[in-house]
């Protein structure tokens, strides 16, 4: 089961109002650890936790998640003026994806299995 995936992100605001608005997430929690403050943002089943970065790793940074149909959220996040990069695909397994890009180029692909 997955508990968290870790994000370094350049705004922790622009991060956690963006994930808010494409997820079904709230914020949970923040805390301080060896000096940074960390933020948790929860959803059904999953957690993200955002670290600020003062390094430009977060381009490598990807996420996935399970949706029912990737048609309804493709069309779920044109309303909001949220746009795919890449997709949608049809996999050879009989899976569709699309892929979008976070606040930092971080790597979001929704998922229909």
């Amino acid at each position: 089961m997955l508990h968290h995936i870790g994000l370094y992100v350049s705004d922790m605001k622009t991060s956690c109002d963006f994930y808010e608005k494409i997820l079904p997430i709230e914020r949970k929690e923040s805390f301080i650890w060896n000096d940074t403050e960390l933020f948790f943002l929860v959803g059904e089943g999953y957690q993200l936790e955002l670290i600020p970065n003062s390094r430009s790793n977060a381009a490598r940074s990807h996420i996935a998640f399970s949706v029912t149909s990737v048609t309804e959220k493709i069309k779920e996040l044109s309303r909001k003026d949220i746009f795919l990069t890449k997709g949608p695909y049809d996999l050879p397994n009989g899976w569709k994806t699309v892929f979008y890009d976070g606040p930092d180029g971080e790597e979001i692909e929704f998922i229909q299995t």
